[in-house]
């Protein structure tokens, strides 16, 4: 083994212990000459990721960078690929970024175990859309967009000020400013049919994801504060407080063994939604509008399955 690469060796330990390395001091320590100490930084500076600190007066790795790594357990091996499995879904740049954290900080795969099933898959055809919406996001830049409504043919252009990304229900989603209905709106992002960043800035308002995401039930964000009450049956009670559904969501248990739940949401629509997975076990009590929308809802579907109610003379 020559003295150059012993040398070199020689540099690296002492940067992965945080030791004062100058050329001076590596004139002293490797007793060569400047040129050489010199020459020696430089070719590591190649391969590693080495700068000179002017505040220490000293080279050192960048931050986050280390020869050693730390050799995991099985408990946070397992926890790792949980992670892994679960986040690598979200986009390849995602599972870069997983990939290369495992790569620092253990020499093991942190392979899922064969008795641990993960089924759930998450939409890919959004994942493109992403790092470019994160990016309008960080420089303040305005998004255009031809956007397809959920529950409509409607096909529209919008010039959007983007404010915040976030994941719920399966889709990731978008939050902004639109200009074509003068108002906050949320987009999914796999509705989106094109979307570009615009040359032009705006000046983003005080705007807390926090309260917004507080009030909503799934990813419905807008509608007027309203307290819901619904009351279930006793045959789906212990399904119902396996989870918590909503932060704001109070359970009573009734003298006749139901459930009764409150929730405070923004607006009905989001919540409708998910009453419709408990029914007929579930009734609304509060509010009463919301009570007539699953009863007319409802009456819609015994239409649709042929369903006809029978006089009082048949």
């Amino acid at each position: 083994m020559s003295y150059k690469f012993d040398s070199l060796i020689a540099i690296l330990n002492k940067l992965d212990r945080g030791k004062k390395v100058t050329v001076n001091s590596l004139k002293e320590d490797l007793e060569v000459s400047q040129r050489t100490a010199y020459r020696y930084m430089e070719t590591l500076k190649v391969k590693f990721p080495i700068s000179y600190d002017r505040r220490k007066g000293s080279y050192v790795f960048d931050e986050g960078f280390s020869l050693r790594k730390p050799d995991l357990s099985v408990e946070e091996t397992v926890a790792f690929a949980l992670a892994k499995k679960l986040l690598s879904n979200f986009g390849t740049g995602m599972e870069k970024s997983l990939d290369s954290i495992e790569n620092k900080l253990s020499q093991k795969k942190s392979a899922l175990p064969k008795h641990i099933i993960l089924s759930a898959e998450i939409p890919k055809e959004t994942e493109k859309y992403l790092s470019v919406i994160h990016q309008a996001i960080h420089n303040f830049q305005k998004v255009k967009m031809v956007y397809k409504a959920l529950y409509s043919d409607d096909v529209t252009k919008r010039v959007v000020d983007p404010y915040y990304l976030f994941f719920q229900d399966g889709y990731w989603h978008l939050r902004g400013y639109c200009h074509l209905r003068e108002d906050y709106r949320t987009f999914a992002l796999d509705r989106i049919a094109s979307l570009t960043i615009l040359d032009k800035h705006f000046l983003p308002k005080i705007l807390s994801p926090e309260d917004e995401l507080s009030g909503a039930f799934g990813a419905i964000i807008d509608g007027e504060p309203v307290e819901v009450i619904l009351r279930f049956d006793t045959n789906v009670k212990t399904y119902v407080l396996r989870k918590k559904w909503h932060q704001s969501q109070e359970a009573i248990q009734l003298d006749d063994g139901r459930l009764e739940m409150r929730f405070h949401v923004n607006g009905t629509e989001g919540i409708k939604r998910w009453i419709y997975q408990w029914l007929p076990d579930v009734e609304v009590v509060a509010p009463e509008e919301l009570r007539d929308e699953v009863q007319h809802d409802l009456e819609g579907a015994r239409k649709v399955h042929g369903y006809k109610t029978k006089g009082k003379n048949d």
